[in-house]
């Protein structure tokens, strides 16, 4: 099984958290990329899950992947109006199920740690191509060390 980490980069028309903050409230995560778009197809499963990874912030949110990846043509018309850069490729529809306060710092140690990456350069190019594929022991260990979180309703 596949579980995913995603990553909310700084857009033109938004910041990464805000970016982040808009796909969440909707419930879905956008497709930016042929590459995550053609991923998600191949590696998704029915159990699979996120993790949302925000520049400056860390990681914020977990989420159940609640479809395969959709078309931005079945997205409300207003809506994609609004995610045309995040979703340009498609979109996952998503359910929350937690949220944690982080820090770039203590989400990076984590990272590097569980995923063995020791040059923080290295996880910086990771984690700008904008997801990450992660197995069930991977995202196990980094939700394990995130905590807790808020459970979300």
């Amino acid at each position: 099984m596949s579980h995913f980490l995603f990553t909310a980069g700084t857009l033109r028309e938004r910041s990464s958290l805000d970016s982040a903050t808009l796909q969440l409230s909707h419930g879905l995560w956008g497709c930016c990329t042929a590459l995550i778009r053609d991923n998600l197809a191949k590696y998704l499963s029915p159990d699979s899950c996120g993790l949302v990874y925000v520049l400056k912030v860390g990681i914020c949110a977990e989420f159940r992947i609640a479809s395969p990846v959709c078309s931005l043509q079945e997205m409300d018309d207003l809506l994609r109006d609004d995610l045309k850069t995040e979703a340009r490729f498609g979109f996952i529809r998503v359910a929350v199920t937690r949220r944690w306060v982080s820090s770039p710092q203590n989400s990076h140690a984590i990272l590097q740690e569980v995923l063995a990456i020791s040059d923080q350069a290295e996880l910086s190019r990771r984690l700008s191509l904008g997801m990450h594929r992660l197995t069930e022991s991977e995202y196990q260990a980094i939700v394990g060390r995130l905590g807790a979180g808020l459970h979300a309703n």
